[in-house]
């Protein structure tokens, strides 16, 4: 009888970013620890050439540029399981990594998770997750954090159901390309409409803190971040000044991000522009549409 290979359970779209050494480690250890109901999608700008001849094994994917987000965006359209796993370059998957990350997903309200970065010693690094603190939106934290919840993920690094990761992409224009943007612009949509962001603690994936995604502190970034903010959840509290001037001085912002922020407005139009918040269906109208067919199946047994 012949054997059919497993439906994908999950597609692990794995980004050439900068480093083709780096690319191809974080794509050996996702070779050596997947499962065999994978789907893997290694995603370029079209400069790699695959010199181990992977195609049989891998799907090669050429983007629009190198630019993350279009990276993740483009390998998206490629994708065929029900959840999609992001790794970024230099990022290495260890045993069972896949199993502890899904576990979450169990919850149906749970739309994303994000899995713990650690370094060679198993210390928990940055670049994984982020939260809003008392002075700074989407402020990196490690997934073991004591500061209180995570919010949620960055883009190089996570795991989502494959129809809201869509619906966020069609949410957030190609034209907001930045990764930290489009991280919070994402965890701001799925705040919206009800969806919960989850944190894997047993899902190790191994990333030295030079691999955490960038997260600089400029005017730029406080107006930007501030417009997506009030555009996405116009009526969440936002930090006073004094909390913002502390944090400028004291913590990881800086006064140029915290004059930023307060002049979130001159950023707005084209945040306007570029973000559709109406365009993510919430979990509540998700679950309810998902549960349609076994309501329905009693009316068939009937007329039977």
């Amino acid at each position: 009888m012949p054997k059919f290979p497993r439906p994908a359970r999950v597609s692990i779209v794995i980004p050439l970013q900068r480093d083709e050494k780096l690319f191809e480690e974080t794509l050996l250890s996702v070779l050596e620890n997947q499962t065999d109901d994978c789907q893997i999608i290694a995603v370029h700008n079209g400069t790699y050439a695959d010199p181990f001849e992977l195609s049989d094994e891998v799907s090669f994917v050429t983007a629009r540029s190198s630019n993350l987000t279009d990276l993740v965006r483009d390998a998206f359209d490629v994708t065929t399981a029900p959840f999609v796993h992001v790794l970024g370059t230099g990022m290495r998957a260890q045993a069972d990594w896949l199993e502890h990350a899904l576990q979450p997903f169990d919850n149906p309200q749970v739309g994303a998770v994000a899995p713990t970065l650690v370094d060679q010693s198993g210390r928990p690094v940055e670049g994984a997750h982020w939260t809003d603190s008392d002075g700074r939106f989407c402020q990196s934290r490690s997934g073991r954090a004591p500061e209180g919840p995570l919010s949620g993920f960055f883009v190089s690094a996570f795991f989502a159901r494959r129809h809201l990761l869509g619906n966020l992409l069609d949410a957030v224009a190609p034209a907001m390309s930045d990764p930290i943007a489009v991280s919070y612009a994402m965890g701001c949509l799925m705040k919206r409409a009800g969806w919960k962001f989850a944190s894997a603690d047993g899902c190790c994936i191994e990333a030295e803190d030079a691999l955490a995604t960038a997260d600089d502190s400029d005017m730029a970034r406080g107006q930007c971040l501030g417009a997506i903010r009030n555009r996405v959840l116009p009526g969440e509290p936002v930090p006073g000044r004094v909390a913002m001037l502390r944090e400028a001085l004291l913590g990881s912002s800086s006064v140029g991000e915290m004059i930023g922020m307060m002049r979130y407005r001159n950023s707005l139009s084209a945040v306007r522009r570029a973000i559709d918040p109406d365009s993510v269906p919430s979990a509540n109208d998700r679950a309810h549409v998902v549960n349609l067919p076994s309501a329905e199946a009693p009316l068939r047994r009937e007329a039977a």
